[in-house]
């Protein structure tokens, strides 16, 4: 029998792949071998000290008592020794230790040639600092810099084996060139028990990353068992490739990737590839004579001199496959996405002046929807002047609207028919003074749009919005070493000019961009389809306040008045809107333990909150404790009225014996549906660590990140999201010092638990 498994370190630095630090595969804190302490105290190659020196004939050195022999990179103890300076040869050394590099060796008797590295050492104990792996030996053979060759040995990192695991084995090899170790007629024991035995294992003998296999991944699903055995591939100091096979019971087998590489702009450039051929049971859903399922990501920037480039792009052979087979090595999509994005543009920036120009399209995630337009090209220029007391700007923005087809979208659904060329221009100027007591700034705004429509029988003029801004703020300070205080008053008086822009078409604001009004911002919202025409006084006071060293105290109060009701916004409603007045809050308290906030806003014309959230974290030394809660009663889209409402409750609670518990709880409290609910208990020690969880992940009708809702086939929808709920069990393991570190294992015991 010959069994061939190559564990791989895929661990990359943090600078280079934006990885965090605690996927470094070196030892816990408190996990290294205390029996084994770093060497200190240097000494010059050849040094030599002894408490009995006996100078043979032949220039041969017999050493006994507290002998010491200084090396290239390390020392020999021992309580006797010969050394032979004109061969570099020590030989007869008795109850030796040599600590040589990071490495330590422990042994009754043997022999060392100081010039080579070539030794023999007999009933001894190895201890390689690098992955905590300790290993008893009968005989060791081999060279420190080369090779290690120990026969009938037991290997672990683990202090107390029967705590953890240990490997009997014939033969251990360590090629310490290749940073590379092979184990030959093993026996692998975990809490002293037998779990197998093999002719054969490789493993990492260091933290580098290596090419080789990681650990499988088993879970069990509502498709059934799913077997991802990924392989990591090393290409070059800048990249790497992960290929993993994935058998899927209820679905088949298929195949993911992921390729990651730096540029030299520093990000998180990658390509993810999924492909399932043949997918069974979509092929039972859909009559469809391609049942293959496939989806790709590319994502990069490059920066040039003054010119970066941008990709991100997505595709999918169909709407639902990246609900189907959500995926835990690509990134292509969440789950609750409801579009891939199809960008790439190009930025060039000279002095104040900056040149955008982007191809920018989507392919949406839900079947009931268009992909909505593309942009093919959009052009951006923009330059900006900044002084202590005029500012100014001017920008220019030009899109050629196309549709975005979608080829499996249903017949029933209403496609997009209208298209064309827009041009925007905005010329902004802002006066700054300061008097004695407050500060003063005129902002001053004037959009003007252009379009030119295909199939129009005749294009509207231009039209051009004026809007003014007057800001009145101060900022008033108590100094104090121990709770410094600021207090920042502004009054703020803005009007927009309403202008008929019924006819105009909306490219922007269409069903992917449907979102909640930012009432409280001042800047236009409706994308550069629609100004809305507002007058308001908004009147806002902040508080920030130091209680201590650690303490921090803020609150926020904001009373919004709006002049008269917006024209635009009734035409696009069809509704009649009322003026509002409006206040809202924002409140947070934080320490080392706990953080709190809360913020509301209340609309006097329906006597209701508009919105609201707060929530409470609390950190202690071995529990960890978070809830929200989040709603918001009026997001007024195109003929519809969104409500959204839910909460959100996790636990992480270190337990005694290394065990850890997690659990976690997401709630639509408006349908009385649990969107997501994950728990899982884990353990960890200096050798060992393994975690089992369980999550069931639901769809819903909003985005909770981005409040997007999807109302078209509302019905549709709903039905669809019941069947495509995902529900697992995942089974996770790493033996410390051996296999490669499974990142989402890591994670589990790093406190960063999220999104799985």
């Amino acid at each position: 029998m010959f069994l061939l498994i190559i564990f791989a370190n895929p661990q990359l630095t943090a600078s280079a792949f934006n990885e965090p630090s605690s996927l470094n595969l070196k030892p816990l804190e408190g996990c290294v071998n205390p029996g084994y302490p770093r060497l200190d105290d240097q000494y010059e190659s050849g040094f030599v000290n002894a408490g009995k020196i006996d100078i043979q004939s032949n220039g041969a050195l017999v050493l006994d008592e507290n002998v010491l022999i200084g090396l290239d990179k390390g020392i020999i103890n021992a309580t006797s020794a010969a050394y032979l300076q004109n061969q570099g040869l020590i030989k007869d050394i008795k109850n030796g230790d040599i600590y040589y590099s990071e490495n330590y060796f422990k042994f009754l008797s043997g022999s060392l040639e100081k010039n080579s590295g070539s030794l023999q050492l007999v009933n001894g104990e190895t201890y390689l600092r690098e992955r905590n792996l300790l290993i008893q030996y009968q005989l060791l053979e081999g060279n420190l810099d080369q090779n290690l060759k120990f026969q009938n040995a037991n290997l672990s990192s683990c202090n107390n084996s029967s705590e953890g695991w240990e490997i009997i084995a014939k033969t251990i090899l360590i090629n310490e060139e290749s940073d590379r170790g092979h184990i030959k007629d093993l026996t692998l024991k975990v809490l002293d028990k037998t779990i197998l035995k093999l002719p054969y294992l490789p493993f990492p003998a260091t933290t580098k990353r290596l090419s080789g296999f990681l650990e499988p991944e088993l879970s069990l699903t509502s498709d059934g068992v799913d077997l991802y055995l990924p392989y990591f591939w090393v290409l070059s100091k800048k990249s790497d490739l992960t290929i993993a096979p994935r058998v899927l019971k209820e679905r088949g087998s298929g195949i993911e990737a992921n390729f990651r590489y730096l540029t030299n702009s520093n990000s998180s450039n990658f390509v993810d590839l999924l492909f399932f051929p043949k997918d069974k049971e979509f092929k039972k859903q859909h009559a469809r004579d391609d049942n293959d399922r496939w989806a790709f990501r590319l994502k990069e920037e490059r920066r040039i001199s003054t010119i970066t480039t941008s990709i991100d792009w997505a595709k999918s052979s169909d709407s639902i496959v990246l609900l189907d087979l959500p995926s835990s090595l690509t990134s292509i999509a969440n789950q609750r996405d409801h579009y891939l994005n199809q960008s790439v543009s190009a930025n060039v920036l000279i002095n104040n002046l900056s040149i955008n120009i982007m191809r920018q399209g989507f392919q949406s995630l839900n079947p009931f929807i268009t992909n909505g337009y593309i942009k093919k090209p959009e052009v951006n220029l923009e330059y900006n002047k900044f002084g202590p007391s005029l500012s100014y700007f001017v920008k220019a923005n030009y899109a050629d609207f196309d549709v975005n087809k979608n080829q499996h979208l249903p017949i029933n659904i209403n496609r997009i028919n209208q298209i064309g060329k827009r041009l925007t221009t905005e010329i902004g100027m802002e006066l700054l003074h300061d008097f004695k007591y407050f500060d003063l700034s005129i902002n001053g705004l004037l959009i003007n749009k252009k379009y030119n429509l295909d199939n129009a029988q005749s294009n509207g003029k231009a039209t051009s919005i004026p809007t003014i801004k007057i800001k009145f703020s101060s900022l008033l300070r108590k100094l104090s070493m121990d709770n410094p205080a600021l207090l920042v008053p502004e009054l703020v008086y803005q009007k927009t000019n309403y202008k008929d822009q019924s006819l105009d078409p909306i490219f922007d604001l269409h069903q992917r961009n449907f979102g909640n009004f930012n009432r409280l911002n001042t800047k236009y919202f409706f994308g550069k389809d629609r100004v809305p025409d507002t007058e308001f006084l908004l009147a806002r006071l902040k508080w920030q306040k130091r209680l201590n060293r650690d303490a921090r105290l803020n609150f926020q109060i904001i009373k919004k008045n709006e002049l008269k009701p917006s024209k635009v916004i009734s035409e696009m409603l069809n509704q009649i809107t009322e003026k509002d007045d409006q206040i809202g809050t924002n409140l947070s308290f934080e320490n080392k333990t706990v953080r709190a906030y809360v913020a509301t806003n209340y609309s006097q014309k329906r006597n209701k909150l508009n919105f609201g959230m707060t929530g409470l974290e609390i950190n202690l030394p071995e529990t960890r404790l978070a809830f929200s809660r989040n709603f918001q009663t009026n997001i007024p889209l195109l003929n519809y009225e969104n409500k959204l409402d839910y909460a959100e409750f996790s636990i992480e609670k270190l337990m005694s014996n290394g065990y850890k518990f997690i659990g976690g709880l997401s709630k639509d409290l408006d349908t009385n549906k649990n969107l997501e609910t994950y728990f899982g208990l884990g353990f960890e020690n200096c050798c060992i660590a393994f975690k089992i969880y369980a999550s069931d992940k639901r769809l819903s009708e909003y985005n909770l990140l981005d409040y997007q809702a999807m109302q078209f086939h509302h019905e549709n929808w709903d039905k669809m999201i019941e069947i495509e709920n995902k529900s697992r069990i995942n089974f996770e393991f790493e033996l410390k010092g051996l296999t490669g570190g499974n990142k989402k294992l890591n994670s589990f015991f790093s406190n960063v638990f999220s999104n799985l």
